[in-house]
């Protein structure tokens, strides 16, 4: 019998390229592959869109000052947990290094609270951000868990029990279910004395249908839930995003590679510099921050690391219900097979086609009765809207120019939660993450003696 909980897959240190991730990777290469970039930039406007003001688009890219950062730990402890879930659908053959879901943990050396946090929207388990709530949390006591979010590839193939992911409350059933395996697999090796869980960008929604799951099954006894620049819903963040692609970069590659060739030297000295390529956000934006200037090409880089996480997305997911969009159900894609047609396919499609031919085919085969317009009102946070109005235990942070919100679910999310959230007057989509006063409302806010104002 496998054992379920194992070592690592591939040696520590290694530069790989998961198959699935060449879909991501191809866009570097396409930029490595020429040799100084050519002076083709974006143009030189204002906001590529009415999306986000200057000071949200810079935030979002560059993230917290340094000067502005919470203190944090300077070294904390940390281990990758590999762990074989029951319910895992059989593997594809192109995703043969994903058996096994990878989680981090670090260990406090006494008894302690677990806070279980959440990756963004097709992230992994271990990315920049994780690691600055990982540090404020494990300085603040915390035993702390990270897991990836449910629509990054490794959680797909490894622990969700369809395939297709984007569904809040499926991926809430899946998180959940893998965090009861794995809790208890810790609780083998230290003592827990409370869980909380919490997450940023997608992962705060995910983090707040995973507490009120269990707040009916009870497995977990999951305590608090803080909700870091949530969506209220995924597929109006997703337009949004669609919308700001498309006019600040294209329908074509002409966009794309221009960009790419912009960031030619930044992306590969950051390649070079990295004992793992992950062409994750925080990669990307790390190389826009250092040669981008105007809000129109800030704009389209934040463009671009969200269709690079739904390429992966919609690749997994269109694999996996064989709807032969980009992948050919009859001859699927097997170890060392090019994924460039693939790739250069998936670039282009926005996520309005992953939810009409990929998503929607799917679900409505599967939950009889329901319809496009069901679907979409099933994956609001309004779905569980009376139990954040009326349980204390639930707390969001978000900021007021945050590009994924509209006014109307600002002003949702502030009505529902009252004074349990705090809105922060800039920062753009998580790019106070760190900030002194972010990380203070969020350990008060999970200690439960936050009092701070809307404001």
């Amino acid at each position: 019998m496998e054992n379920p909980v194992g070592p690592r897959q591939s040696p520590a240190g290694a530069k790989r390229i998961p198959l699935y991730l060449a879909v991501s990777a191809l866009l570097l290469s396409s930029a490595l592959a020429y040799g100084a970039p050519p002076d083709n930039s974006l143009p030189p406007s204002g906001p590529a869109i009415g999306l986000a003001d200057s000071a949200a688009l810079r935030a979002t890219v560059f993230g917290t000052p340094p000067q502005d950062m919470a203190p944090l730990p300077e070294t904390v402890p940390l281990e990758e947990i590999d762990i074989a879930l029951p319910w895992a659908l059989p593997v594809p053959d192109v995703f043969w290094f994903d058996r096994r879901l990878r989680v981090w943990f670090s260990a406090q050396r006494k008894p302690a609270p677990l806070a279980i946090v959440i990756s963004g929207t097709g992230s992994g388990g271990n990315t920049a951000k994780l690691s600055i709530l990982r540090a404020a949390l494990y300085g603040a006591g915390y035993h702390v868990l990270t897991m990836p979010s449910p629509t990054f590839p490794g959680f797909i193939v490894s622990a969700s029990s369809t395939g297709i992911a984007g569904d809040l409350r499926q991926d809430g059933r899946d998180l959940y279910a893998a965090m009861q395996q794995i809790v208890a697999h810790l609780r083998r090796r230290v003592q827990i004395t409370d869980i909380d869980v919490l997450g940023y960008s997608l992962g705060g929604a995910n983090a707040a249908m995973v507490k009120s799951i269990d707040s009916t099954e009870g497995k977990l006894k999951i305590h608090r839930a803080v909700m870091i620049n949530p969506p209220v819903s995924l597929f109006t963040s997703m337009s949004q995003l669609d919308k700001l692609f498309a006019i600040s970069i294209g329908s074509g590659d002409a966009g794309i590679e221009r960009l790419y060739q912009q960031l030619y030297a930044q992306l590969a000295n950051l390649y070079r510099a990295s004992d793992k390529v992950e062409i994750d956000e925080d990669f990307l934006f790390r190389a826009a921050a250092a040669v981008l200037k105007t809000d129109a090409e800030f704009s389209a880089a934040i463009a671009l690391t969200f269709r690079l996480d739904l390429m992966d997305t919609f690749f997994a997911g269109d694999l996996y219900a064989d709807t032969g969009v980009v992948v050919d159900p009859q001859h699927p894609p097997k170890v060392g097979d090019s994924l460039e047609n693939t790739a250069r396919i998936l670039r282009a499609k926005p996520f309005s086609e992953y939810f009409a031919r990929v998503f929607v085919p799917y679900y409505l085969k599967f939950r009889p009765g329901s319809t496009n317009a069901s679907l979409i009102a099933d994956n609001r946070l309004n779905i569980i809207g009376e139990e954040l109005r009326g349980n204390a235990d639930y707390y969001a942070q978000t900021n007021s120019d945050d590009l994924i919100l509209d006014k109307s679910e600002l002003a949702w999310l502030e009505s529902t939660l009252g004074s349990r959230i705090a809105v922060y007057d800039h920062g753009g989509h998580l790019g106070n993450l760190g900030d002194r006063k972010q990380i203070a409302d969020m350990l008060d806010m999970l200690a439960g003696r936050w009092t701070g104002t809307a404001r």
